[in-house]
């Protein structure tokens, strides 16, 4: 939150919209809908979700079908193992456990 810092933009990606005429990431916990808002506002070329990919490694397919999204789990972030890394389920994995 940067509501407590006052020399930081509160919107990045317009600031430059306006004054570069690149392609322009951003990055700023989107989800799928805010994501495709930012894009279709023409406040971004692309978006990466970092912690959203992080926890679910097949990102792609779950916003194709606008499927259940694992919650990251801050706690194992930077914890110097594979936990928090590599064991979060795929889409099909937890499909398969509730079909059990």
């Amino acid at each position: 939150d940067i509501s407590d810092k006052p020399n930081y933009l509160a919107n990045v990606t317009g600031y430059f919209r306006e004054i570069y005429g690149g392609t322009i990431i951003t990055s700023a916990n989107y989800d799928r809908e805010s994501g495709m808002e930012a894009i279709a506002e023409g406040k971004a070329d692309l978006v990466a979700f970092g912690r959203l990919f992080l926890a679910n490694p097949d990102l792609p397919q779950r916003f194709e079908t606008d499927a259940e999204l694992n919650e990251p789990n801050r706690d194992t972030f930077y914890g110097g193992s594979e936990e928090g890394y590599i064991d979060y389920p795929f889409m099909d994995e937890v499909q398969q456990k509730r079909a059990s």
